[in-house]
């Protein structure tokens, strides 16, 4: 091997070994980057305490035992709400009308009573029956007075233009609670558009 081979051969391995060495920080940099955003798999920010801008992203404290038990009761008159508004029987309307009605208030109560009839008398012609769960419930904000809660139930519907056979029906509400005489009752219902 003649001497200027060895030289090439020398400048080749030593550039093979410079970019390696590169190559193994980069690496190891990118993960070390990447472990410290993660907490047992889970991605979490770094940032806590300090300045991003316009704000400060701070931890959250845990809500007391009385917001906690008030969220929990917020919850719970929206789930049972949604249970009895989307479960009906055309042969015993009453039994959805009058669950509704008893966690119902204001405005909501008053339109509702005002299109029960209605609601009985399509039912009945069409034999609809409606039997659904919740699924899914979430608090999107509560106070001591009221509530907007958002409830998922996944259920299935079969009347006359089914031909009697189940339909998958799923819905997304939103359900306005007020503080009432010591209760949490409905004063607005709405379908949320799913997607």
């Amino acid at each position: 091997m003649s001497d200027t081979s060895r030289v090439r051969l020398n400048v080749v391995l030593y550039a093979v070994a410079v970019i390696g060495v590169c190559v193994l920080v980069l690496l190891t940099l990118t993960l070390v980057r990447q472990s410290d955003d993660r907490v047992d798999g889970v991605g979490v920010s770094g940032d806590a305490g300090e300045d991003v801008g316009p704000g400060v992203v701070e931890a959250v404290p845990l809500a007391s035992s009385a917001e906690q038990a008030r969220t929990a009761d917020q919850i719970a008159a929206a789930r049972s709400m949604v249970e009895a508004f989307v479960n009906f029987d055309y042969r015993d309307p009453a039994r959805t009308v009058d669950a509704v009605r008893k966690r119902s208030t204001g405005t909501f109560l008053a339109e509702y009573s005002r299109g029960a009839a209605d609601l009985r008398r399509l039912g009945t012609e069409a034999q609809s029956q409606m039997t659904a769960r919740v699924v899914w419930t979430g608090l999107v904000a509560g106070d001591d007075d009221s509530a907007t809660v958002i409830v998922a139930t996944s259920g299935a519907v079969r009347n006359k233009t089914t031909r009697f056979r189940d339909e998958a029906r799923n819905y997304r509400i939103q359900v306005e609670l007020v503080r009432s005489k010591g209760a949490w009752l409905t004063s607005d219902l709405q379908y949320v558009a799913l997607g």
